[in-house]
């Protein structure tokens, strides 16, 4: 089956990636070329929607990892939303992401960022305080 990659971006520095079909050794080298140029600097988070993922195999993982590493070396996050059951299982298994970034559905993504920048507002607020 083929690997469908939409990516969106919801405001400047924050991607909504959203994978259809099957993240696999035939549909890696789709998903890396697609998803480099937003590897970079400038991207604050990738959210990965995987809401009409069907399958992941070690191939896929590993190239979420690079991107996870990538976009982290450069101050970013990314967080995954929408797992199928198979899906979320697979990440279970190896332990590939901390749970506070695997969320249900996009409105716990929202949530979760909101409450970031607010954190990061009163970080920024207590330093210029000194």
């Amino acid at each position: 089956m083929a690997l469908d990659i939409l990516v969106e971006e919801q405001r400047e520095g924050v991607y909504v990636i959203k994978l259809a079909g099957e993240l696999d050794t035939d549909t890696y080298m789709a998903f890396q070329d697609k998803l480099r140029p937003f590897a970079v600097k400038s991207a604050e988070v990738l959210i990965f929607d995987m809401t009409d993922l069907n399958y992941i195999s070690s191939m896929g993982l590993a190239e979420i990892f690079k991107i996870r590493k990538k976009v982290e070396s450069y101050g970013g996050n990314i967080v995954i939303s929408n797992l199928k059951p198979q899906i979320k299982k697979v990440f279970e298994i190896v332990k590939a992401l901390p749970s506070e970034k695997v969320f249900e559905n996009r409105e716990e993504v929202d949530k979760y960022l909101s409450v970031m920048q607010r954190e990061e507002i009163k970080k920024q607020k207590k330093e210029t305080e000194w």
